[in-house]
């Protein structure tokens, strides 16, 4: 890439010169833990004690009895071993994974009960937010919130609960994991926060009401969303500053294994170390949202296993807008009645199977959509959390499902068609789709490789028609580059720029051989990764290849000349 090209690029006017939110650093005010708190020392305090007055012998044997009793009730309450079995002790699994019957100890544990994985995601509005979390109890969801500039003045929102059963879920095989190992996967809340600010820092805290008090969670500090134009202040008409920048990828799971055929033989707790990256990656405010591209927690009908998922990405998804697009995992099935129990209200006994999908659309669990849709909000524009969109800043992002019809007449092409015929170019002139299978790859396995094209017959040609900058998916464990412009398989002819990205922490294909497509750049299957995107203006969009250890392996400048 010509540096000076990037430099004329970064010099491009900005839209305009909206006033951006002032970060803050270092502690929070004194009033700060003043929100709702109840540290007041006369709470705290007994008004009495049952053996103030009681004789020290007595005292004793009143004591010895009452650890017997406790001691008798807990031994016929507990599993006969909190141990983990020795078929989840083996490099499979890593140590954050936990086995059914201790994950339900735990789940029911009295200090276990308050809100568990907590996570936020936009909505359609850049003045709201979803706040969603679950509980093991029956509760009242509730959110206390506040501007981190004056956190006494805080409001308070309630919000919806549902669950689901496993008779809720497409499984067909009744010998399934998903049936052996079912757990109830408790209450799932979420809380639609309104009347924010934009582009302002904000602390809440989530809390479940049992009618005696609320058991709160600890307090989170997040960015509300930047609006739609947004640029960042410059007095030379340039900027060194991104107005946004966002992290990228897909195929994450819990439990990965170590694959013994890598170069790089970290996949063993690859997941978490890829979330430990985001929450390095995200500090100081520098990331707008995390877009996890499909495949997140490899759950496969084993509900708990969710549970355990959204815990783990709590450390960002808490304080950065996660947004999710379905993948295979999350979807497919063959069987079970999805007519009625479809989490995407599709009106069919299976979901989509088309003749030239071959064995790639398999039944995965028989979730059917069900835990993924009933755990994650998206903006109310498409259908639900399957095909939707949303805006930031100078970016209209398009989230499709690759595991749903696409073909021209099928309600996710109209919803396709619309949202890209109303996107105003001059407010947001970057447009970025993302789904879960890619339509451009050059890996050895025939089965994708035509899914992949008869997308392509698809979508390829409205993707062209409204000049579509960045398309990103997953699927395929590792990263791959394609040429810019790419469409009809021709370099510089006017398409988007492809990238695949599916290094979340999901097992690479290091044997996966490479086919030698003349549009594929770069192919990188050693890496687990995220993608970093940062828009500087209307010309110049910067991405990177962010890999463990925060090494940058690989990254390219998108540069449009806007009419």
């Amino acid at each position: 890439m010509d540096t000076d090209n990037v430099e004329e690029a970064l010099s491009e006017p900005l839209l305009n010169e909206l006033p951006a939110g002032e970060e803050l650093s270092g502690d929070l005010p004194p009033a700060y833990s003043e929100l709702g708190s109840d540290a007041n020392p006369e709470r705290r305090e007994s008004k009495c004690s049952v053996f103030g007055k009681i004789p020290t012998i007595a005292y004793i044997l009143v004591s010895i009895l009452v650890f017997i009793i406790i001691l008798f009730l807990t031994a016929g309450l507990l599993p006969p071993s909190t141990d983990i079995p020795p078929e989840y002790n083996d490099t499979n699994h890593t140590s954050n994974y936990l086995p059914p019957l201790l994950f339900k100890k735990l789940l029911n544990d009295t200090e276990s009960s308050g809100p568990k994985g907590i996570h936020i995601s936009l909505t359609e509005s850049p003045t709201a937010i979803h706040i969603q979390f679950s509980t093991a109890n029956i509760g009242k969801p509730v959110v206390e919130i506040a501007e981190r500039d004056n956190p006494t003045e805080a409001k308070k929102f309630d919000g919806k609960s549902i669950t689901y059963q496993l008779s809720d879920m497409c499984v067909k095989d009744q010998s399934a994991d998903s049936i052996k190992n079912f757990i109830p996967p408790g209450q799932l809340h979420t809380i639609k926060v309104t009347d924010l600010k934009v582009n302002t820092e904000y602390v809440y805290r989530a809390g479940i009401s049992f009618g005696q008090g609320i058991r709160w969670s600890e307090y989170v500090n997040f960015w509300t969303s930047k609006p739609p134009g947004f640029t960042p202040p410059s007095s030379k008409n340039n900027s060194s500053k991104p107005a946004i920048t966002f992290l990228a990828y897909g195929d994450q799971g819990v439990a990965n294994g170590t694959i013994t055929d890598c170069p790089r033989r970290d996949g063993a707790g690859a997941g978490q170390n890829v979330t430990r990256l985001i929450t390095s990656l995200s500090l100081n405010h520098t990331v707008d949202s995390v877009h996890i591209i499909g495949d997140l927690s490899y759950a496969d009908g084993n509900t708990h296993i969710w549970d355990q998922y959204m815990n783990m990405i709590e450390p960002f998804a808490s304080r950065i807008p996660t947004m999710v697009a379905a993948g295979n995992h999350e979807y497919d099935y063959t069987s079970g009645d999805g007519s009625k129990k479809d989490g995407s209200g599709v009106k069919t006994n299976e979901t989509f199977h088309p003749s030239w999908g071959g064995n790639g659309f398999s039944d995965e669990g028989g979730e059917c959509g069900v835990p993924f849709a009933k755990r994650f909000a998206a903006p109310n524009n498409g259908n639900s959390v399957f095909w939707y969109s949303y805006e930031q800043s100078l970016v209209h992002t398009i989230v499709l499902s690759s595991e749903h019809n696409m073909t021209d007449g099928s309600d996710q092409y109209k919803f396709l068609e619309k949202d890209l015929s109303g996107i105003n170019r001059t407010i947001t002139p970057w447009v970025v789709v993302e789904m879960h299978r890619p339509m451009y790859n050059s890996v050895t396995y025939w089965t994708q490789d035509s899914i992949g094209i008869a997308m392509r017959y698809e979508i390829e040609e409205l993707l062209h028609l409204h000049r579509v900058d960045l398309v990103m998916s997953g699927h395929h464990h590792a990263y791959l580059r394609s040429c810019d412009g790419l469409y009809q398989e021709k370099c510089s002819n006017g398409g988007p720029q492809y990238v695949t990205i599916g290094t979340g922490g999901g097992p690479l294909d290091c044997s996966i051989t490479l086919i030698t497509d003349h549009y594929t750049k770069v192919f990188d299957k050693t890496h687990f990764g995220v993608g970093r995107v940062s828009v500087y203006n209307v010309s110049a969009l910067h991405f990177e290849f962010v890999a463990l250890g925060e090494e940058v392996v690989d990254d390219f400048w998108l540069l449009r000349q806007r009419n």
